[in-house]
């Protein structure tokens, strides 16, 4: 009995149902046949009914994983670095302008060394250049002087000095600093700020005279090399009775230039130096 169950559980497919057979019913002179011979092709029946066959002669082939890959964790990108906080506070509309120290070495300081050492005169400089500063002006100072540059231009167009009417007689010369300047290295005045009322800036074309315009001698000192607009300039040559209102600068002698408006005067380095 439990062999016929064991025939019609391995043989029998999805279209035979479970049965049970008569063992009387056979004949005797056939042999009971095996319970497994009626099957005519065991290895596929047995892979119909078990739907993962058993391979006994070889491993069992690895099937593919099918679960999903984990992402990976997305790195989170690590925070900047805090970057320096620079506070621009607008400066004041009166505001002084501002000084750049130039290194030892810089293109910019080696030529202004160079204009202030080869100026000086007799005996030559025999001192020490401490600091060199470049001045940087608010816009106000620069733009006024450029407006003053128009005016010449325009008052002089119809004269025969031509350098006037091209560029208002600009060119470079010194200027001792106030004493502040030269105490403290920091201080630059304002131009417009510079003498009293009526009375004209005095510039020279060698740093010697304008150091001795401040009474000379050993110790500290300041100058500055300014960009000066001198128009047209009244030499020794004229007439007394000539009026200086025609004229935008007085040559006084020795190097010395009396510019009579301050906005024809625009610092543009401040040397602090030691004899």
């Amino acid at each position: 009995m439990a062999t016929n169950w064991l025939k019609s559980l391995r043989c029998n497919s999805n279209a035979v149902a479970d049965g049970v057979t008569n063992p009387k019913s056979l004949s005797r002179k056939t042999k009971n046949p095996h319970p497994l011979a009626t099957c005519r092709r065991f290895d596929s029946v047995k892979d119909v009914v078990s739907p993962f066959p058993i391979y006994p002669s070889s491993p069992l082939p690895k099937t593919p994983s099918l679960k999903e890959p984990k992402p990976k964790p997305k790195s989170r990108p690590s925070p900047p670095p805090p970057a320096s906080v620079v506070m621009e506070v607008a400066p004041p509309a009166n505001s002084l302008p501002a000084l750049e120290e130039l290194p030892v070495g810089h293109s910019s300081r080696r030529v202004v060394e160079i204009i202030f050492r080869s100026s000086w005169g007799r005996p030559p400089f025999a001192g020490e250049i401490k600091m060199l500063f470049r001045v940087q002006h608010p816009p106000r100072a620069t733009a006024r002087f450029e407006e003053y540059r128009s005016a010449v231009r325009a008052h002089t167009a119809a004269s025969s000095a031509a350098r006037c009417a091209a560029d208002g007689n600009e060119m470079m010369r010194f200027h001792r600093a106030p004493s502040s300047a030269s105490a403290g290295g920091g201080e630059v005045y304002d131009a417009a700020a510079w003498g009293k009322a009526g009375e004209g800036i005095r510039t020279f074309d060698g740093s010697g005279g304008a150091h001795a315009s401040g009474g000379g001698g050993a110790g500290r000192g300041a100058m500055l090399l300014c960009r000066v607009i001198a128009g047209r300039v009244r030499t020794g040559s004229e007439p007394e009775s000539v009026s200086l209102s025609g004229f935008d600068s007085l040559r006084v002698g020795m190097g010395e230039l009396l510019v009579f408006d301050p906005r024809a005067v625009l610092p543009c380095f401040l040397i602090i130096y030691k004899i």
